[in-house]
């Protein structure tokens, strides 16, 4: 009988126990490093990471992730689905003055924002249910893979709870650690987030327009261009010289005219408007009826700021399109 409740027990606390992640040398050096820069308080670091919980659900999502499992026509199905569409084309309705003031401020168009909204939490809907302090601690010290990235971001967290005047375990946000409607990762938020109500408060969480003013001044800071294009379609043309070649960033890709003279097509009346001089993100997508190939723009590459993944951005772009043709047909101007 008591071998049977032991394994009963094993198995309800085995996703959450107590890691006594403080007396890990990394937690160590953590601490001294937020003493040293922040002036935070040894003993509220030493009593936060005390508390902290290895959380086992936490390394089996972040090693699986739908960017890298899924090909583009079966991601696109979590996304682009008509209930997702009309929560987005009903999240404009009720903040339509909030996006205009921040398309005015920032430059960005309200599709996008009301997109990355919708693809980051289905307008609020899912925004994680881990304690930030334990989806965080369980990545800066179990997950070695990205666990420098992850132990920033956890010491990011430790700030950001003393600069908001809260507790480190009220914060709740996904198995990544990410916060809030828009998602932002505790040093974005503290970069990004902003008071766009100005009641003295970043509420990313409860506050839509807190939330479309921190998304709006993010995609600002990281360049946003106003109005312009995304992504569009290119070809290959029979000669072309090399396969296409994805890059990750708009530093390193080829202008059109290098890219036009390596045999990759642009219809003049899709790319009209596009300088020969623009760089473009070459990527390429799997559908039903097989690959396909676009070329990102400089807001292409903006997104991806946001999340790195090519169909990420590709999501969000095509959500902000349906979202946008939704919104004007049922409220636009005659």
């Amino acid at each position: 009988m008591m071998r049977s409740l032991l394994i009963v027990f094993l198995v309800l606390v085995s996703p959450l126990t107590l890691a006594n992640y403080l007396e890990r040398p990394e937690a160590q050096a953590l601490i001294a490093e937020l003493v040293s820069e922040y002036g935070l308080e040894r003993a509220d670091l030493e009593s936060a990471l005390a508390s902290a919980r290895h959380v086992a659900s936490v390394i089996e999502a972040i090693s699986r992730p739908a960017e890298r499992r899924l090909r583009w026509y079966e991601y696109r199905k979590i996304f682009l689905q008509p209930l997702r569409i009309g929560r987005g084309v009903d999240f404009w309705r009720r903040n339509a003055e909030t996006l205009w003031r921040a398309e005015s401020e920032f430059g960005v168009d309200p599709r996008v924002i009301v997109a990355i909204i919708g693809v980051e939490t289905d307008y609020g809907r899912v925004m994680g249910s881990y304690k930030a302090l334990d989806a965080l601690s369980t990545l800066a010290f179990d997950y070695p893979p990205r666990a420098d990235f992850f132990r920033k971001e956890l010491g990011q967290l430790l700030v950001l709870a003393q600069e908001e005047g809260k507790a480190v375990q009220s914060f709740m946000g996904s198995y990544a650690g990410a916060l809030g409607m828009g998602q932002f990762i505790p040093s974005s938020f503290r970069a990004y987030a902003i008071d766009f109500t100005e009641d003295g408060i970043r509420d990313i969480w409860t506050s839509e327009v807190d939330a479309i003013g921190s998304v709006a001044n993010y995609l600002s800071v990281h360049g946003w261009r106003h109005r312009d294009p995304v992504i569009l379609p290119v070809a290959l043309a029979a000669n072309a010289s090399q396969p296409v070649q994805v890059v990750t960033e708009i530093s390193s890709a080829p202008s059109r005219a290098q890219l036009e003279a390596q045999g990759i097509l642009f219809e003049d009346s899709t790319w009209q408007g596009v300088d020969s001089g623009e760089p473009v993100m070459l990527t390429s997508f799997e559908f039903k009826r097989g690959i396909e190939h676009f070329g990102g723009l400089m807001n292409f590459y903006v997104i991806t700021r946001y999340n790195r993944s090519h169909m990420y951005a590709l999501a969000v772009h095509r959500l902000a399109e349906q979202v946008e043709r939704g919104y004007q047909r049922l409220y636009g101007e005659d």
